[in-house]
């Protein structure tokens, strides 16, 4: 595999980085993909941060894919001598993770030179998505590190990831852009909307679960010097960590010498997330957990709307919550669920808990019964030797983490 031809294209609202990225195998292989490019697309403002000559961006987001075709990388373009450095354990954790993977060879150069600068002093970004995760580490941020360098300064929102678009225009969905722009404002932050094709060109070499971490690191990566410090929120807790794309050992492992990741909020799990986020009315007013199933701003029938609804319920929030049906259909809720792994059954069982104690949801509370006596997913019941080798990772991952947070 390998990256080539990068170049940026500008006009008066926009500027896109891309690049070529072909397959370095047959056409008859079964790992052959055909080319296509990959590209981000940043606000105007953000051209001075781009740089053609900025390798980081695209061996974050192409690597994994190599990994999934077993294909050498090659990216013409120098990388930071931190996240070379880097690689080796990248590459063992999503070996780790993902048993399918294989370790490639990757042909790279280091960049001699940081990556160039506007003058201003760099910010620091959220990933943020509107979700109960990603609002949860904003509203923290903003009572933790009210003013100083920790300070979040820049609210990173993707048009690509969750919410899938049509066609190559980028264009944000008008509701999601306004509720973006509207959280900015009201917390004082700097909305940077982006704009990318990684998920719809990566799905079809690799799953999304398994790319998703590495793309949003490419996404910062491209944009050089302009930020200092970039959190991406958490979906698990630290006690029940599982092999995933975005990950507390993972995601530092992308920094750079300008640029540092941190996986941001793995003290608390969704629900306890949940709680604290119905506290503010500006999550209220805008909270979108939907995976993107519907066509409107949340679908209000899949599992992540289904289950933020219950936990809006335990928090007796649902009511003032303007973006969910404010009643919980017991028969969606049914069609909405699918079985997990432990994780999954220890939070259902929670909420089940909850609920009955507070005696107003007795068809909801059957239908969670249900759900919780058909058991965990067969991928995750059992003890065969592939799950016995997975808890054996989780075990080496945990004391990992501990030692990356004494560290």
């Amino acid at each position: 595999m390998r990256l080539a031809a990068i170049e940026i294209i500008q006009d008066e609202q926009s500027c896109r980085l891309m690049g070529r990225v072909e397959s370095d195998e047959d056409p008859d292989d079964a790992s052959w993909f055909p080319p296509f490019t990959l590209w981000y697309e940043f606000p105007a403002w953000c051209a001075p941060w781009l740089d053609a000559s900025n390798g980081d961006p695209f061996l974050a987001a192409l690597l994994p894919m190599a990994m999934q075709t077993g294909e050498r990388l090659a990216i013409e373009a120098p990388v930071s001598p931190r996240l070379l450095t880097a690689l080796p354990d990248i590459e063992a954790i999503f070996a780790a993770f993902y048993p399918k993977l294989k370790l490639v060879p990757i042909e790279v150069v280091p960049r001699v030179a940081p990556p160039r600068s506007d003058g201003d002093a760099p910010g620091n970004g959220l990933f943020f998505s509107l979700g109960v995760d990603s609002f949860y580490s904003l509203l923290k941020n903003m009572r933790d590190h009210p003013a100083d360098d920790r300070t979040v300064s820049h609210l990173l929102s993707v048009n690509g990831f969750d919410v899938t678009y049509e066609g190559e225009s980028g264009v944000f969905p008008p509701t999601l852009l306004a509720n973006f722009r509207r959280v900015a404002t009201e917390t004082g932050k700097t909305l940077l909307p982006v704009s990318t094709n990684i998920r719809r060109m990566g799905v079809r070499i690799g799953n999304w679960p398994m790319l998703h971490g590495a793309a949003m690191a490419s996404i910062a990566l491209a944009l050089g010097a302009g930020l200092h410090r970039v959190s991406i929120a958490a979906s698990a807790t630290y006690d029940k960590l599982y092999p995933w794309g975005s990950h507390p050992v993972l995601d530092p492992l992308w920094s750079t010498e300008t640029l540092t990741f941190v996986h941001d909020g793995c003290e608390l799990n969704t629900i306890d997330k949940t709680a604290l986020v119905a506290r503010s009315d500006l999550a209220m007013a805008t909270l979108r957990p939907c995976a993107g199933h519907g066509e409107g701003y949340n679908c209000g029938a899949c599992e992540k709307c289904m289950r933020t609804m219950l936990d809006l319920r335990m928090a007796d929030a649902l009511d003032r919550c303007a973006t969910l049906p404010h009643q919980i259909d017991p028969e969606r809720l049914r069609a909405g669920l699918r079985p997990g792994g432990p994780v999954h059954m220890a939070d259902f069982q929670r909420r089940l808990d909850a609920l009955r104690a507070l005696g107003t949801d007795p068809a909801v509370c059957q239908v969670l019964a249900e759900h919780l006596a058909q058991g965990m997913s067969p991928k995750f019941a059992g003890s065969s030797p592939r799950n016995q080798a997975n808890t054996s990772r989780l075990s080496n991952l945990a004391r990992r983490v501990r030692n990356i947070r004494g560290a």
